[in-house]
């Protein structure tokens, strides 16, 4: 697998446009753990439709799926390939929108979550830790130094939005006097994104999304005190009627503890 992207990443280098071509994840594809593979190409204007499927003809076992001619603000333009049951999702970005929007983030001006599940922070996370496989004018790797620093005005920002949003408890409140266990789990469900996204930011952290936030969790170094178990103990008890106002006592003092850490 790592020989096929090898010759896609040479393919596609080789469109004057191109200037960065970078891997999420690991270097390494393991088909046992993984079915798909995203690939972030910077350009300095992306090529067209036609070019490029020039790019991707003749790789031997390589089918098109799909391919888009528009541009997203999530995600570029994406194309999508397939090599034996491998998808490969390739994202186009121009290299200034790339810039301007890294810049927005790490100003503070796009805390909130987005449509789908878009954490705009979390793009500063992928490419943190993206792996470079071309970077003909340095691109990435000066995008990589600039992200390794984690700004204070960003911080400061994310800190006091989702202590806010933490200190909001009224439909949480609304759910225990209801007795809904559904209701619960929807509010709670919302706190909690509010406290993973605080905590990474207490810890100069970039908040990357939903997944893998147990382990990240663990290598943190401020944190409640057996946090994970803890949140854990509290999904449990949210899920059964009569326990769920030990749930939420369990929440507040969760909550409260995480907020008194930089207090």
């Amino acid at each position: 697998m790592a020989e096929i992207l090898n010759v896609l990443v040479n393919k596609v280098s080789k469109n004057e446009s191109v200037q960065s071509i970078g891997k999420t994840g690991s270097l390494n594809i393991n088909l046992s753990e993984e079915n798909d593979v995203d690939i972030f190409i910077f350009c300095t204007e992306t090529p067209d439709i036609e070019t490029r499927k020039d790019l991707y003809k003749d790789i031997d076992g390589m089918i098109i799926i799909k391919m888009h001619d528009f541009e997203s603000r999530q995600w570029g333009t994406i194309d999508i390939l397939d090599f034996n049951k491998l998808e490969i999702c390739l994202m186009y970005f121009s290299i200034k929108s790339a810039e301007e929007e890294i810049n927005d983030i790490l100003k503070g001006n796009r805390i909130k979550k987005e449509e789908n599940y878009f954490y705009p922070v979390g793009r500063c996370s992928t490419l943190k830790n993206i792996n470079i496989l071309y970077d003909k004018n340095s691109f990435l790797n000066d995008l990589k130094n600039q992200l390794s620093k984690y700004p204070k005005e960003l911080h400061d920002k994310l800190v006091e939005y989702h202590t806010a949003k933490l200190n909001d408890i009224e439909d949480i409140e609304r759910a225990i006097t209801l007795q809904d266990v559904l209701f619960y789990h929807f509010a709670f469900d919302i706190s909690l994104d509010h406290f993973l996204q605080l905590l990474f930011a207490v810890n100069y952290t970039f908040f990357p999304s939903r997944k893998r936030n147990i382990i990240l969790i663990d290598q943190m170094q401020y944190k409640p005190l057996n946090c994970i178990n803890r949140i854990l103990e509290i999904v449990e008890l949210g899920g059964v009627k009569n326990t769920l106002a030990k749930s939420y006592k369990k929440w507040k003092e969760l909550c409260n503890e995480l907020i008194n850490l930089w207090i």
